[in-house]
């Protein structure tokens, strides 16, 4: 008698969790640059350059980089920028991971301190949150029937998770972008900031193809000395090759932004109107799908004897994947100790899951979006001005399952956002929150 048996891939998560780590030190203003005479903005990014597993311990590196907006002191110039980076190196102890791992890693700048040290010398500090996961990808045979007609058989089907394809891929969106007609060519660029959103993927045979919006704004000095920003948003699609992947895969996908190069160019009248973009970003792509199988449980021969022996495995499987979409609005009023507005430059914003909660047939969770507004204002001792809103939001999801003995995961991510500045002064925000859940259960 002879097993029949199926070959599967299967993943164990071997380690996940968070961690934090700091970068510090002290920047010197470049000789081209003029001196600081007061900081206005440091804005900043965390991007991950390598990681790895050695002798039982993770090793995540990587760079913050920043960008520094400041007012010289300088007659005639009402702003500076310069950027510059710091690297951070995190080793996190680890048991039962061997080199044969996949490791993801998302980092984000929590909080930045910035300081001037002297006219020409300012010092950074930049604490870094990072959502580490390293999986072990299993090949596994299961036993599902025998050859044997005569054989008494203990058959169960099963439902589990199949993963397909861990892989991160890199690609670069290049863009040219023009100044409208009738403002000034560009003297200087001060800074460019990009955001990823509006992005959609769907398998096909071996292949993933991905689209999504880049929103892009670029702050800059024109001819004539005065602070100017212009924006426009690129659509990007991308094909990725995928081993072993079908339609019928789910594919989860997280974007980070790798760097953005902004160079001004002349038109075809040699002014300096044209703006060329390399934006290089890294995808990370986790593609699965559920299979259900049939598993060979005990079995024996009547009237022969035959030893059965088997081991204990762990299985994933998941359940459902929920979610709510959901437009928030908000009227945000300015502080009376800031500058009043005088144009609206960007409005950044981010969603933060806070506390999630499985009761039963429900997920409940609790979050924020983080809306950091930048703007332009009418104060020579403050051209431009910054400030961080906080926007609290909960949510009680409905699921078909009970919960009880589930993991969930979720994710909340801005779909879209705008603004609008009215008459008062306030500023009205409307985003489009998407809350997506995964829940899975784990059986023997």
């Amino acid at each position: 008698m002879e097993l029949i048996k199926n070959t599967i891939s299967t993943y164990d998560t071997t380690v996940k969790g968070t961690a934090q780590v700091m970068t510090e030190g002290d920047v010197i203003v470049p000789d081209i640059k003029s001196d600081i005479l007061k900081l206005l903005q440091v804005d900043s990014d965390a991007i991950i350059t390598d990681k790895y597993t050695e002798n039982g311990k993770l090793i995540i590196s990587g760079r913050v980089n920043y960008k520094i907006l400041y007012v010289p002191d300088r007659e005639n110039v009402k702003i500076e920028s310069m950027n510059t980076s710091m690297d951070f190196k995190q080793t996190i102890d680890t048991k039962n991971t061997d080199a044969d791992v996949t490791v993801l890693a998302n980092p984000i700048v929590e909080r930045v301190e910035f300081n001037t040290v002297n006219s020409r010398k300012l010092h950074l500090r930049a604490i870094v949150h990072i959502d580490y996961e390293a999986y072990t990808v299993i090949v596994r045979e299961l036993s599902v029937d025998t050859d044997d007609e005569n054989a008494e058989k203990k058959i169960d089907k099963i439902s589990f998770e199949n993963i397909v394809n861990i892989s991160e891929h890199e690609f670069t969106v290049k863009e040219r972008l023009q100044i409208p007609s009738g403002e000034n060519s560009i003297s200087e660029i001060l800074k460019t900031d990009v955001k990823i959103y509006d992005t959609e993927c769907k398998s096909v045979t071996g292949k993933v193809i991905t689209k999504g919006e880049l929103g892009i704004c670029i702050l800059y000095i024109d001819s004539d000395g005065e602070i100017k920003f212009t924006e426009c948003e690129c659509p990007f699609t991308e094909v990725f090759d995928a081993d072993d992947v079908t339609e019928s895969c789910v594919c989860d996908i997280d974007y980070i932004l790798l760097n953005v190069q902004s160079i001004a160019e002349p038109d075809i009248d040699g002014d300096l109107r044209e703006i060329a973009l390399d934006i290089d970003i890294n995808a990370s792509l986790k593609a699965t799908n559920n299979i259900d199988n049939d598993i060979l449980l005990d079995c024996f021969v009547p009237k022969m004897t035959s030893e059965c022996s088997s081991e204990k495995i762990i299985l994933k499987s998941t359940v459902e994947r929920p979610s709510v979409q959901n437009t928030i609005r908000e009227m945000i009023e300015l502080p009376d100790n800031i500058p009043s507005i005088s144009e609206i430059y960007n409005v950044m914003t981010n969603a933060v899951i806070t506390k999630s909660e499985l009761n039963k047939d429900k997920i409940i969770c609790e979050g924020k979006i983080e809306a950091y507004i930048l703007y332009l204002t009418d104060s020579g001792e403050n051209p431009i001005y910054s400030f961080k809103k906080d926007i609290p939001f909960s949510y009680m999801i409905e699921c078909n399952n009970d919960t009880s003995e589930m993991v969930c995961d979720i994710k909340a991510d801005i779909k879209h956002s705008s603004y609008n500045l009215n008459s008062k002064g306030e500023l009205e925000l409307r985003c489009l929150l998407s809350i997506e859940c995964v829940l899975t259960k784990s059986y023997e």
